[in-house]
């Protein structure tokens, strides 16, 4: 995703199962080849372009040349089905969706969890899918399925978002705002006509209809913030960053809220684990709890995932800034690159792809 701001970088950490995965990308060479980069082999699975891919942390779904939906995982291909037009990898699990019938990727096993659904979302680690049959809210989450509100008819859920483990929605039928997280299903609020609120992995950021007053569910637990609205906020991995009435910038991360700025920012982003602001035109990041200058201008061209920020400066020059640091990556030119979680594929003069992973430089195919 591209930002043109000033950026504030948080670091909270996303794990998969307990395990960082960020082993995984993927590219097409300059014959038309497709390829799977992972663990720091380069894997050519087609001999033809692929029509798209999608890039989890566990595994790689594609469609191949001949509209086949393929399954990579732990250095294996497998078929899917034809003419799916519709998945999603995330950084735990997959999904794809035919004609209504969901399933779910997980640990390289497909669960069919659904041969009606109408609307779901996925993050992370879960599926929040409604089941027309059933008539019920279920989330899939680490390889079981469960019944988060039963007996819905017709359009049951009024609201709802999701985060990397965490659901929050207002029930149609009964106008409870509610919240789903870690196997349990929470009431918040009940009989409410409207709420202002925004999930996050282990957080929901919320208005209480009651007071007004600035709320946050975090890991089980609801702290107030502010004893007044916010004039916005949005949330991250396990954070919530916000404007409070008065115009101080701030953060919510766990302990107390702290003051990022004193002053409004132009505008500010959310991903993953980065927040992103802009301010007086300094790109910047906020790193261990202080602001760190990473250039006195706002690069045109950058992008966010997980803990690095990667961007080409004015003079054409590839950096990231990660873990606190600053790195020149390439003397090349780079025509393109993208950011997978941590790993990064660039495409260089003369079609060339390298790959940049943990630290070392990969020459693609």
């Amino acid at each position: 995703m591209l930002f043109r701001t000033v950026l504030f970088f948080y670091v909270i950490g996303i794990f998969c199962t307990g395990i960082f995965a960020q082993d995984l990308g993927a590219y097409t060479d300059y014959m038309g080849h497709f390829y799977i980069f992972d663990k720091g082999k380069s894997i050519r699975v087609e001999d033809l372009d692929a029509r798209s891919f999608k890039i989890g942390g566990e595994c790689v779904l594609y469609t191949n040349a001949s509209g086949e939906l393929k399954l990579y995982y732990k250095g294996e291909v497998r078929f899917l089905e034809k003419g799916v037009s519709e998945y999603i990898a995330t950084d735990c699990l997959a999904v794809y969706n035919v004609f209504e019938r969901l399933e779910v990727i997980w640990k390289g096993r497909i669960y069919n969890v659904s041969y009606r659904c109408t609307s779901y979302h996925a993050e992370d680690s879960l599926v929040a899918f409604y089941d027309k049959i059933e008539e019920s809210l279920r989330v899939f989450y680490k390889g079981k399925t469960y019944d988060i509100e039963s007996g819905l008819l017709g359009n049951p859920i009024q609201k709802w978002e999701s985060g990397d483990n965490i659901i929050a929605y207002i029930s149609e039928n009964t106008h409870d705002f509610n919240i789903w997280y870690q196997g349990e299903s929470r009431l918040i609020q009940n009989n409410i006509s409207s709420i202002k609120f925004k999930a996050g992995r282990d957080i929901v950021a919320y208005v209480d209809e009651t007071d007004k007053t600035f709320k946050a569910f975090y890991k089980g637990n609801i702290v107030e913030l502010e004893s007044f609205e916010p004039l916005s906020f949005k949330v991250g991995d396990g954070f919530v960053v916000y404007v409070t009435s008065s115009g101080e910038f701030k953060v919510f991360s766990g302990s107390e809220p702290e003051i990022i700025n004193s002053f409004t920012p132009e505008d500010y982003f959310t991903e993953d684990n980065i927040l992103v602001f802009i301010q007086d035109n300094y790109f910047k990041a906020w790193y261990n709890n202080e602001v760190v200058e990473i250039e006195s201008f706002v690069p045109s061209v950058y992008k966010m995932d997980w803990n690095t920020i990667a961007y080409i400066d004015n003079s054409s020059r590839f950096w990231i800034f990660k873990d606190g640091e600053k790195k020149y990556l390439s003397n090349e030119f780079v025509k393109s690159f993208d950011l997978v979680r941590d790993l990064i594929l660039m495409n260089v003069k003369v079609d060339r792809n390298i790959i940049y992973y943990k630290g070392t430089y990969f020459n693609g195919e």
